[in-house]
């Protein structure tokens, strides 16, 4: 992806592109606000966030419908 600008994703108020491989993450109310992730760096917070998945998708589903967090950490797991 060397020398290469990718398509931007804009999400909640916040840009994401790919910029000579390095991740940018700019506010567009204030665009003055970014952040600068190596790939090192993007690959980690990939990493981080695989981790919370489930929850985060959860939560942007039920957000705005009121309907109580489940408690993940206490979620029995199927029996086979």
């Amino acid at each position: 992806m060397a020398n290469q600008e990718q398509e931007a994703l804009i999400a909640n108020g916040w840009e994401f592109r790919l910029v000579n491989d390095n991740l940018f993450i700019t506010s567009q109310s204030e665009p003055t606000k970014q952040v600068q992730l190596s790939p090192q760096a993007a690959f980690a917070l990939l990493n981080y966030l695989s981790n919370y998945r489930d929850a985060l998708y959860w939560r942007t589903e039920q957000e705005g419908k009121g309907e109580p967090e489940p408690d993940f950490e206490h979620i029995d797991e199927p029996e086979y």
